[in-house]
This record gives structure tokens, C-alpha cells and sequence, in this order.
């Protein structure tokens, strides 16, 4: 596996933080046919930038994955009292299907059990490939919230 390595997100990386969330999306044929990009883009932008501006918003931490010193997706984590979550993974479509993904969550759901928490995640209805990458972890689903599945580590 090539080096890996995740470093929270900064103001600088705003801009790539919402190109690889599209570009993502877009590699699985995922945008919708009326996908107002313009307004996408501005919603996306601000709430990744108050996310950055203040780590721990929400309980969460938006990172930056970095791979041989390139930017190469994104990963947000929710930790709270009483779970981790996964609230969101993306890489570059050159950096899918190399295992670097698995390898992420799997380091999350062992920090989540070193403290003695649930270990989740949320994926988007439509996002297949997801649901079938977290279920090969181990991840059931337990819950619907709003146009995403919830599911746990068991």
C-alpha cells in the first residue's frame, strides 16, 4: 500500500475538499440528471468551511488523505461520548480499489473499540459500492436518517 497519511483540513483545502466529494460522485454516476453544480458547490463550500474553522463543530473533524504527499481525498470523522462515526470518505478515482479506504476505517473502528465505543457509519441510498465495502467490515445496518443508511461495526 502506498503511504498514507491524514492531516485535518485547513482553510487551503476547501477548494479540493469539494472538487473530490464531485469528482467522486460523478466516477460512480451518481450526480442527478438536474445536478446544479453552482449551487452545490456554494452549500458544500461554506459547510466544509465553518468545519474547518472550528474542529470539533458538530463533534466532528473534517481531514485531508494524503497519499506519497498528495491530496488525494477527503475524510470526515464524528466522534462523540458515545460513538465514531464515519460521516463521510471520498478519494480520487485513481486511489479507489487500492485498499486505502479499507485500511481508514478499519483504524477507525479500532480507536472506536480502544474506547470502548460503537464504531458507525453513514452512506447515501444510492451508493452501492459503499454500503457493500462497510458490510464486508463488518457494518449492519441499524437505522435510516434522511436519504442515508446508519450502520454499526459488529
Amino acid at each position: 500500500m502506498p503511504s498514507v497519511h491524514v492531516r485535518t483540513a485547513t482553510e487551503h483545502d476547501i477548494v479540493f475538499l469539494t472538487d473530490v466529494v464531485i469528482v467522486a460522485t460523478s466516477a460512480q454516476n451518481r450526480l442527478p440528471a438536474d445536478f446544479d453544480e453552482h449551487a452545490w458547490r456554494a452549500r458544500f463550500t461554506a459547510s466544509t468551511a465553518a468545519q474547518v474553522a472550528a474542529p470539533g463543530l458538530e463533534h466532528g473533524t473534517t481531514y485531508v488523505i494524503e497519499i506519497q504527499g498528495e491530496r488525494a481525498g477527503r475524510l470526515r470523522v464524528v466522534r462523540t461520548p458515545e460513538f465514531v462515526e464515519v460521516a463521510g470518505i471520498q478519494l480520487l478515482p485513481a486511489h479507489q480499489g487500492h485498499g486505502i479506504g479499507t485500511h481508514l476505517i478499519e483504524q477507525l473502528v479500532v480507536e472506536a473499540h480502544h474506547a470502548g465505543l460503537p464504531a458507525r457509519a453513514t452512506v447515501q441510498h444510492d451508493n452501492p459500492r459503499a454500503r457493500a465495502l462497510y458490510e464486508r467490515l463488518g457494518f449492519v445496518a441499524i437505522g435510516d436518517e434522511g436519504g442515508e443508511t446508519l450502520l454499526e461495526a459488529r
